[in-house]
């Protein structure tokens, strides 16, 4: 019969139990350091802006950035998979331990959740000072001089139309494969090598997001990001934007400059969402400029459908043969990879963005729209 005891064999109870209280009191502090931290730097945006993000960041970012960027892989999910596999034998041997003393073995199950608490805690205040107090930042649009708000319906109709014609145009002469989809002519690995030439352009506009040494990586548990609806992840712990490889062609340039939005210090999604849009159309080279716009067309219609589902179709039928085509290959892919795990991904994802601040949750993605708008609009003032 299994003993659920007080003791066990070769441990001292009450050290352990000192030890596990005050492993346990230190990751709490820690904890709660780290939301006082974010709280009061939600409130303070621009001393954030100024001596964070264009201080100390930039700064740890290109450190981490230059100390990965040489490796071939990623060194993140290497971590957090070795982090993984670590839990997993910690499990099996505490299950060994029970079967073979036919005991809970409490102290040890003590000083665990102890030790556990103090690496919370850490690694909860490392992933605010290494990246995290960027959702705390000004937003970009103050640093972009946009006004960002609400805009009529028949603004937001216009805005769809232009970027429609606009993908129609860039995705004439693209490569294409058997399927008649657009293709990258290097493939990803060749287009994640790529991503840095657009950010290079955009930081002559805006120097905050200059930067050098990182780069985008494969992901290798790519299919396992599919199945849980991630199309890309920054690192913030080894300062590396990871690509689910995946991904159908036409959406893969969009995604890299947006993961590298991020290690840029930009984690807001709208914000890497729409500075993503910027870095790929501002690219030399075709494949990125039309990535970028068929993304920014794809969320300007879904906001339209919300606010005027009948104004939405004609837009859709503006599309060209080409364009519809990658489209389906998008939604083809999505639904291949549909599943209980997406779904609890997103709500996961959606519960994470509203603790940094993104009231909006997942949908804050969408936000990017403001953005799109914002310029419009500044874009029609007369100069002068």
């Amino acid at each position: 019969m299994l003993a659920w005891g007080p003791k066990t064999a070769g441990f001292s109870l009450g050290t352990s139990r000192h030890r596990a209280a005050w492993r346990a009191g230190v990751g709490l502090a820690l904890i709660g350091a780290g939301v006082a931290t974010q709280v009061a730097a939600s409130r303070h945006p621009a001393a954030v802006e100024s001596l964070y993000s264009r201080a100390l960041y930039p700064r740890l970012a290109g450190f981490l950035g230059c100390l990965t960027g040489w490796l071939p892989f990623s060194l993140g999910e290497a971590g957090l998979a070795a982090l993984g596999l670590g839990f997993a034998l910690l499990l099996l041997r505490l299950a060994r331990e029970v079967g073979r003393r036919r005991a809970v073995p409490w102290a040890e199950l003590a000083r665990l959740l102890g030790g556990g608490l103090m690496g919370l805690g850490a690694t909860y205040l490392a992933f605010l000072f290494l990246w995290g107090l960027n959702y705390q930042r000004q937003p970009f649009g103050r640093t972009a001089g946009l006004e960002t708000g609400p805009a009529p319906v028949a603004e937001l109709r216009a805005l769809c139309r232009e970027l429609a014609e606009e993908a129609n145009e860039l995705r004439e002469g693209l490569a294409e494969d058997e399927r008649g989809v657009m293709r990258l002519p290097d493939l990803t690995a060749g287009a994640r090598l790529r991503t840095e030439a657009g950010f290079r352009r955009l930081a002559d506009l805006y120097p905050v997001l200059g930067g050098r040494c990182a780069r985008v990586k494969p992901a290798l548990t790519s299919p396992l990001m599919a199945r849980l609806g991630i199309t890309g992840i920054y690192c913030p712990f080894t300062g590396e934007p990871n690509l689910n490889t995946t991904v159908p062609d036409p959406e893969v340039p969009f995604s890299a400059s947006h993961e590298m939005a991020h290690q840029r210090g930009f984690a807001r999604e709208d914000e890497a969402n729409y500075l993503g849009y910027l870095a790929c159309r501002l690219h030399p080279d075709g494949d990125f400029r039309y990535s970028g716009v068929l993304a920014a067309s794809l969320y300007a219609l879904d906001e339209l459908r919300r606010a005027d589902p009948e104004a939405a179709t004609p837009l859709e039928n503006l599309r060209s043969a080409a364009v519809r085509r990658d489209i389906e290959a998008l939604a083809a892919w999505a639904a291949r990879y549909r599943g209980p795990l997406g779904r609890a991904s997103a709500r996961i994802n959606d519960a994470y963005l509203r603790t940094q601040g993104q009231k909006e949750g997942a949908r804050s993605y969408g936000r990017m729209v403001d953005l799109l708008l914002a310029e419009r609009r500044a874009r029609s003032r007369p100069s002068g």
